[in-house]
């Protein structure tokens, strides 16, 4: 088939541009804008398959918004070259629009007021040359060496710029897929929003640390960043996951603290926080204003390290938590146990998507859930719906999954409120919270 121009008709709700194929089906192309024309031909990769290959893109539309020199091969940011007001339009108004339709619930669309610098958190696959990037869009093996990540804080593009200037003198230890020498795949770089402190997390290959050259690069980092915490960590050497594994601290502590709300975090090394605190504030100020007063428990469900619990166990004489690792729950029995001494507290490993059996019926009571993307499941929201308490926030980084887990208690609540945020500008993702009230028994 010969070469076609197209031109881009419209944008998705994640930002990818629709244009329609020669052979008149929709297909979906990121990093265009409406307007745009691209030239394009289907190319046999196997025996009856096709495949569309783009073979220049003529911009009609200026990219001046644009503020990352990688922008459209990274594969973080979809939407940069997307006036801001576009974007909440485009992943904001398919949810609100759903959740009217079929729930009949209205909630209030919060715009973000930071929308760069606003990461706290970025992991940086590492691969010889040496390169420290991004993996590229749609090819998991070919890595983007970036210099500046427009959506992560200064302090984190000077410590991304200081290790590269140290592996550009000791490229030898960085792990190279292929030959299997060398041991460092990723680079980890958490700095809290409200406080001085930060952590740089190097992952390596299981085995490494007993590698002759590894004290001379322990060493060399020590001399050449001035970061407060620097932390090794080690997992098998297919694994391709970052900041997991068995810890070596090299200099401070493996973890940094964070205030959100007035209280202090003390975030492990390899422990879940939000990304953005300060994006996730309007949630937070959200429940906070309409937590009730009388009550006496609060229900914490997929509780983490007791996030919620931490920030308003001060309102409750007793706290119940429950999730699924070992480790969290420990970390958040401990720092509850420190803040709020005299109340009450049980956390409990539990795995809800396969019993509801250790949750209570606590008809007075306040219920936050704020489970994974895939939803609370069927067995939590049925015992919502059956036992759950007099009022319920429910907390979702996927509205679409908490959307399907909300009909499913809905007819025991009535709903008070809720607002949507946008705590990762220019990408697609969005969080919601929701406030509901049992109807009387």
């Amino acid at each position: 088939m010969d070469k076609v121009k197209v031109e881009v008709e419209g944008l998705n709700s994640d930002f990818s541009g629709i244009i329609t194929a020669p052979n008149g089906k929709k297909v979906d192309v990121f990093f265009v804008h409406p307007g745009d024309e691209l030239i394009v031909e289907y190319v046999k990769r196997r025996p009856r398959q096709r495949s569309l290959k783009i073979h220049e893109i003529i911009r009609n539309y200026n990219w001046d918004l644009v503020k990352c020199e990688v922008f459209g091969s990274c594969g973080g940011c979809t939407g940069q070259h997307i006036p801001y007001e576009t974007q909440l339009e485009l992943k904001f108004q398919p949810i609100l629009q759903s959740f009217q339709k079929d729930l009949g619930i209205s909630i209030t669309p919060v715009p973000q007021t930071q929308t760069y610098a606003y990461r706290s958190r970025m992991d940086f696959s590492v691969f010889p040359g040496p390169v420290i990037g991004q993996r590229q869009r749609g090819n998991f093996r070919k890595v983007v060496p970036i210099k500046e990540c427009s959506i992560q804080s200064e302090w984190a593009n000077k410590a991304l710029s200081d290790v590269q200037s140290v592996l550009d003198q000791f490229p030898e230890v960085i792990w190279d897929r292929k030959s299997e020498g060398g041991g460092l795949k990723y680079l980890t770089i958490r700095k809290a929003q409200n406080t001085d402190d930060g952590i740089l997390i190097f992952t390596f290959t299981d085995g490494y640390e007993v590698h002759p050259q590894m004290n001379e690069f322990r060493n060399l980092l020590l001399t050449s960043l001035d970061q407060p915490s620097l932390l090794f960590c080690y997992n098998r050497p297919k694994s391709e996951v970052s900041a997991v594994g068995r810890p070596e601290i090299v200099r401070g502590k493996p973890s940094f603290t964070e205030k959100v709300l007035g209280h202090t975090f003390e975030v492990p090394f390899d422990s879940f926080f939000q990304p953005n605190p300060n994006g996730f504030s309007p949630i937070l100020e959200f429940i906070q204003k309409r937590i009730p007063k009388d009550q006496n428990t609060l229900i914490d469900l997929f509780c983490g390290n007791g996030f919620f619990s931490l920030l308003y166990g001060e309102y409750f004489q007793e706290v119940e938590g429950y999730e699924l690792t070992e480790s969290s729950i420990q970390i958040a029995s401990q720092l509850f146990k420190e803040v709020y001494p005299s109340k009450s507290q049980s956390f409990q490993v539990s795995n809800l998507f396969v019993s509801t059996e250790n949750l209570q019926k606590r008809d007075f009571a306040t219920l936050i859930l704020d489970p994974p993307r895939a939803g609370a499941g069927k067995l939590v929201n049925h015992w919502i719906r059956d036992f759950g308490p007099e009022f319920v926030f429910y907390v979702s980084c996927n509205p679409y999954s908490q959307k399907d887990d909300v009909s499913l208690f809905l007819s025991s609540y009535d709903f008070v409120d809720g607002i949507l945020i946008d705590p990762y500008p220019h990408t697609p993702h969005t969080e919601t919270v929701l406030f509901f009230r049992r109807k009387q028994r």
